[in-house]
């Protein structure tokens, strides 16, 4: 027997038995492969079948940085690039940097990490096109999956919010001395957040922000994988026997019990995880783990660690969802922009979404052999018949525009049950639903504006490309146990986990307002004396693009001797002579993020007196507040008075931007929805 090996550049593994920090809940929800220069195999085992292969792996790693994050960064664009095959190597490198092990489903090691790795999380190296492809194509899993992913698993008593999992994902590993394999994963998933003009934390909108399938497998991976050290390449060890619960449920690696190529990857590490094993994962810092425990009570914490049957079904699980991207959804519209109607019955405005469900896995395999799939038949490549397509979409919130008009687009009434119920594909695979926008009355009056409707369609969360029983092989395992009673389990994860949206943008153009007032008044008290009022009081009728028009000044006090003494003291120079003042402000914002500053009034002597600023929040916000006209108003921003060019410290002198359905100001067109 002959033997291949292959070192990770720079980086020789530590010899010695595998260790564990801590227990894990559970092992990987989804796992992918990963390659790098580090990978050792059996002559005599079956050659691997399909996906990415040593050569392109080490292609790509020999031009990264040393820096591990200035290195997940590179592989990102990588990853983004336009040649599929780098990109799908990018992919398995930036997974192996990050600690996944990449198996063949025939049972030969392609790759493994440097020094430590995800015990229970080997990912066929025949899946890693379709993961980097679905990563591409903009596949996305929102964060609320992977919170309930977390809750399945059994890793959170309850159901993560967004505002925590963005905090823990946020300061992950982020710290002087981390363990470059958290190091390499945590930056991976910001660089590829980054790619897309996102960044995640507690305060980016939930409705948009979302994970990519890449991202989901290193979160899950790192947030639910025990840990091990990876055996030098001279010093394999002999395959570890299972334990009870990993024959049960035929997870972690799948210890084969016979001398056969499904034990390739279980020499690759010492026997499973010992709770109380010292070494260098025992001091390594920075994992996903840490920040996570801290979402639970006291009591769920002592638990961790003691969930052993959650291994099997979650590592199993991730490679079931990974498999399952194979089921590709390919969404189009026969036009991505149109406008409200002009005259009702009109269906040239009416834009039609093509969803196209195929399986699409380029593999030779026909049957998985060898870790947590074994037994699996891989479908056919081809249309998906009869599958049920969800429809669902984003727009801007109600009353963004004038009354009836609080969607943009909406299902014809034919298609009205296809947008409730989902629709089921046909031979083709295929599913359409056709959109209408409102009518305009009276149409062409006011601001020319612009909105977007993005719309995604998804596989039905039943509906799987396979018969889930067949992801153990039932009775069928290497291991030789069945798993059926676990069947149910495994089931409730994938169902939670579902399968990646695709989306679609569509512009629509219309004609009204979109009314944004950014207006308060409050008394400046300037110690020795006061200005009874300054005021600020601007509309724009095309939303936060303006322009904003209205007035803003003081009134209510003649300067006299006292308050000219107060202004010196304070440094805010009151004109001389007026009991008030006020400017017409005409005011556009320009398209930079931060603080738009506009100006109000000079003051005595040419000096700085009165200038405004609005600041436009970054994300949405649901909260509604009650303007003094018993007006009903959804912040996006607030507007400030500012004295002598900066905050004035002894006067509240900011208040709401809000955005409002009607002012007396703005042309008032009404929307309403034709009975096509």
């Amino acid at each position: 027997m002959t033997r291949t090996s292959c070192r990770a550049r720079g980086v020789d593994p530590p010899r010695g038995r595998a260790r564990a920090r801590w227990r894990s809940p559970v092992a990987v929800l989804i796992c992918v492969a990963l390659a790098a220069t580090a990978c050792t195999a059996d002559g005599n085992d079956p050659k691997p079948t399909g996906g990415v292969d040593q050569a392109a792996i080490e292609a790509v790693a020999g031009r990264l940085a040393d820096d591990p994050t200035e290195a997940a960064e590179q592989l990102v664009a990588e990853i983004h690039s336009a040649d599929p095959a780098r990109s799908a190597a990018a992919t398995a490198e930036l997974l192996r940097r990050a600690g996944h092990p990449i198996v063949s489903a025939k049972g030969p090691v392609v790759a493994m990490p440097d020094q430590v790795a995800m015990y229970d999380a080997p990912v066929y190296a025949e899946l890693i096109p379709l993961l980097a492809a679905a990563t591409r194509a903009g596949d996305r899993y929102t964060v609320d999956q992977f919170a309930d992913l977390l809750h399945a698993v059994g890793l959170t008593a309850k159901k993560a919010t967004f505002a925590q999992l963005t905090t823990v994902i946020g300061g992950w590993a982020k710290a002087p001395g981390d363990h470059p394999v958290f190091v390499s994963a945590a930056a991976g998933v910001r660089a590829l957040s980054a790619h897309r003009q996102q960044v995640l934390f507690p305060g980016a909108d939930p409705e948009t922000a979302y994970l990519d399938p890449l991202q989901t497998v290193l979160l899950l991976g790192h947030a639910t994988s025990r840990f091990a050290e990876v055996a030098t390449d001279g010093q394999p060890q002999a395959a570890a026997r299972p334990g009870l619960v990993d024959r049960l449920l035929g997870g972690g690696v799948a210890h084969a019990a016979d001398d056969g190529p499904c034990k390739a990857l279980s020499r690759r590490f010492g026997p499973a995880p010992d709770p109380v094993a010292k070494g260098v994962i025992d001091t390594a810092k920075g994992y996903l783990k840490d920040g996570l425990i801290k979402l639970l009570s006291e009591e769920a914490q002592d638990k961790v660690g003691r969930a052993d049957e959650l291994w099997g079904k979650s590592s199993a699980a991730a490679s079931a969802i990974l498999l399952l991207l194979g089921a590709r959804i390919a969404l189009t519209a026969d036009k991505t922009s149109t406008h409200f109607k002009h005259k009702a019955g009109s269906r040239d405005e009416h834009v039609l979404l093509t969803a196209s469900a195929t399986f699409d896995l380029e593999t030779a395999l026909d049957k998985i052999d060898c870790y947590a799939l074994a037994g699996v038949s891989v479908p056919k490549a081809g249309p998906l018949k009869d599958f049920t397509i969800r429809w669902s979409a984003i727009q801007p919130q109600a009353g963004t525009i004038q009354k009836g008009g609080t969607h943009l687009l909406k299902a014809v009434s034919a298609d009205s049950v296809k947008w409730t119920r989902g629709v089921k594909t046909g031979d083709d695979g295929k599913a359409t639903l056709e959109l209408k926008p409102p009518v305009e009355d009276p149409d062409g009056e006011g601001e020319k504006l612009t909105g977007q409707a993005t719309y995604f369609a998804s596989l039905d969360k039943e509906g799987l490309p396979f018969e889930l029983g067949d992801v153990y092989g039932l009775l069928s395992n290497p291991v030789g146990f069945g798993v059926g009673k676990n069947f149910d389990l495994l089931r409730d994860v994938l169902v939670k986990a579902g399968l990646p949206a695709q989306s679609i943008t569509i512009e629509v153009t219309y004609h009204g307002s979109d009314i944004v007032l950014a207006q308060g008044a409050g008394e400046v008290n300037l110690i020795l004396a006061k200005l009874p009022k300054v005021y600020v009081d601007l509309v724009s009728c095309a939303g936060v693009a303006g322009p904003f028009k209205g007035t803003a000044g003081y009134d209510g006090v003649r300067s006299g001797q006292l308050l000219q003494m107060a202004g010196e003291a304070t440094g805010v120079h009151v004109p001389k002579g007026f009991a008030g003042r006020d400017n017409k402000i005409s005011f556009t914002p320009n398209d930079r993020p931060g603080p738009q500053p506009f100006f109000i009034m000079k003051g005595e002597g040419g000096n700085q007196f009165l200038d405004g600023v609005i600041r436009f929040y970054p994300f949405l916000n649901t909260r509604a507040v009650v303007l003094a006209d018993n007006r009903i108003g959804r912040p996006v921003g607030d507007v400030e008075i500012q004295l002598a060019g900066s905050t004035f410290p002894f006067s509240k002198l900011s208040w709401p931007v809000v955005r409002v359905t009607a002012d007396p100001r703005c042309p008032e067109v009404r929307y309403t929805h034709d009975g096509t």
